[in-house]
């Protein structure tokens, strides 16, 4: 049997949401993906699998990935949330608000240091 997917991509561009599902995969942490703030929350609720949560700070529709990152947590507060941003480190955080957030494109070998290191060694 298949373990289930570790990693919740939440990205509201289709392109970036398969490039990051199929980097994690590369570095053998299977990941699932969201295109919206409803489907990423029935994900995180559905899946027991998922141990973190990678999620684009602007999604489309007017949702933000803050108040979705505040989402996942209280749902699932075992899952750990990572924020992505193309604004890098120039976007501002809300006041209170501690999850780190990393710029994309997040090149190949620093996704799996990152993910090694919170996720433990893919093997």
């Amino acid at each position: 049997m298949t373990p289930g997917p570790e990693i919740l991509i939440v990205d509201d561009d289709p392109a970036l949401r398969e490039i990051m599902g199929e980097a994690c995969a590369a570095t053998g942490h299977p990941a699932t993906t969201a295109p919206d703030r409803a489907t990423a929350l029935d994900l995180a609720a559905r899946m027991g699998t998922i141990r973190m949560a990678l999620v684009d700070v602007v999604l489309g529709g007017g949702t933000s990935g803050f108040d979705l990152a505040d989402e996942i947590r209280k749902a699932r507060p075992d899952i750990e949330v990572l924020l992505l941003s193309g604004y890098g480190s120039k976007i501002s955080m809300p006041d209170g608000f501690d999850a780190p957030i990393l710029g994309k494109p997040l090149p190949l070998e620093n996704l799996r240091r990152l993910l090694d290191s919170r996720l433990g060694t893919a093997g």
